[in-house]
């Protein structure tokens, strides 16, 4: 049985630059392919920087002063590679799309890890005072501010959507999304820093009574306090069919993360 022949991404730095240089005021030329193409026909560490523009003008199609893309199949078929070469090709794509795919969750997963490591000592603290899981607040973080990258957490320090009611402080106006499909314009708490929100979070709710009345102080496990916020309102998110799942939406990112072992580090 033959070993599949393989390329890697480490490989096709020199393809990708020269490909986006070629490109540039026709149209963007997919470096996968050609990087594929250049495998099959050169050997993609012995190629040419010419051999490479050569390559890539083959997929630049120009008609009526507009820059068009060729399909690959046109482009293998006007090169008169084989059957063979054809798929060698394909599978050469699909192998760099695969190891971008991966890079990509690869980082994704540093960055989510990372965010849950800088939020989680302040989240057991918080504990401490105000009696909010862990978990549930690490991933009302992850949930209201999107791992920290909306504009109101990266922009303005608020990891939690608090709006500015009853504040003292800064404030800015931003659009939120209410219910399923309605955007309004609101005021929102600013703070100086990641740990400033998270206090003012255990606070906020310690001091609204809606959160004591529906239960969130005597939940001992992520799902009381999840169902509690709900019922208390702290969102107002509802699916198509008009049900609330704000409770479940935190739920599913306590399991999927295992935030609820973070939770088990305050009851020792």
């Amino acid at each position: 049985m033959n070993k599949e022949k393989s390329i890697s991404i480490d490989q096709t730095g020199q393809v990708q630059a020269v490909v986006d240089e070629t490109s540039r005021g026709k149209a963007q030329v997919d470096w996968r392919y050609v990087s594929a193409m250049a495998e099959v026909k050169y050997g993609i560490e012995e190629i040419s920087n010419e051999e490479i523009k050569q390559l890539t003008n083959q997929f630049i199609t120009e008609e009526n002063d507009d820059f068009k893309i060729k399909e690959i199949d046109r482009v293998l078929t006007e090169n008169e590679y084989s059957q063979e070469e054809k798929e060698e090709v394909k599978n050469y794509y699909n192998q760099l799309t695969d190891q971008i795919e991966a890079a990509d969750n690869n980082n994704l997963k540093k960055m989510q890890r990372n965010f849950i490591n800088d939020i989680e000592a302040i989240a057991i603290e918080n504990y401490e005072t105000y009696r909010i899981l862990p978990s549930i607040t690490i991933a009302q973080a992850i949930l209201e501010s999107d791992w920290g990258r909306s504009t109101l957490s990266s922009e303005y320090n608020n990891y939690f959507g608090i709006k500015s009611h009853n504040w003292d402080g800064e404030s800015v106006n931003l659009e939120t999304k209410e219910y399923y499909d309605e955007t309004i314009e609101d005021a929102f708490r600013v703070y100086d820093q990641m740990e400033d929100s998270v206090k003012d979070h255990g606070e906020f709710l310690a001091t609204h009574d809606r959160y004591k009345k529906n239960g969130l102080f005597n939940g001992t496990t992520y799902m009381e306090q999840a169902v509690a916020l709900q019922d208390a309102g702290y969102s107002t998110i509802e699916n198509e069919q008009g049900e609330k799942i704000y409770s479940d939406q935190l739920a599913q990112i306590i399991q999927q993360h295992q935030l609820q072992l973070i939770d088990s580090k305050v009851y020792q």
